[in-house]
């Protein structure tokens, strides 16, 4: 009974080794253009503010709460974004993220307002993200210009 079971045990490892890379990675390696490599750099959890740049007036620490997520698809291609703890300049449901240009330093935002574009730059296990906030529509425009803060990413 020991042989049948050891004899089934290498027949069916035999039948799955064909399939495998030689470290076992059934997809084999995976070839990222530039883009791709971007978006996946940039999936995760980004939190713990730091170094804030803010316009004079505004209320230190506005900041200091935000945590935004990058999710990418399947294709290694940007998708979901959420915002959360700056509820002031990041509010929407439903967000999706894209690469504004092809130097892959500004994001694009959908369904969240009011900051619609953020521009961002890698430096380590860290981005540095600044954009503009231009009030809102109709109100007073006195919390108006460029922030900035840096982000550690926390999660894959």
């Amino acid at each position: 009974m020991k042989k049948i079971t050891l004899t089934l045990y290498l027949a069916l490892a035999a039948m799955l080794l064909p399939g495998c890379d030689e470290h076992g990675d059934p997809q084999g390696k995976i070839e990222l253009n530039d883009t791709q490599a971007a978006s996946v750099s940039m999936r995760g959890r980004w939190a713990q503010a730091s170094e804030a740049s803010l316009p004079f007036g505004t209320t230190p620490g506005v900041l200091d709460e935000l945590m935004l997520e990058f999710r990418i698809d399947d294709d290694y291609t940007p998708s979901d974004f959420s915002a959360s703890g700056a509820p002031y300049f990041f509010q929407g449901e439903g967000g999706k993220w894209s690469w504004a240009d092809d130097t892959r330093t500004t994001i694009s935002l959908q369904n969240i307002l009011p900051v619609t574009s953020i521009h961002v730059v890698e430096e380590g296990h860290a981005i540095r993200l600044t954009f503009t906030y231009d009030g809102p529509e109709g109100g007073r425009t006195g919390k108006v210009g460029e922030y900035g803060v840096t982000l550690r990413k926390i999660a894959p």
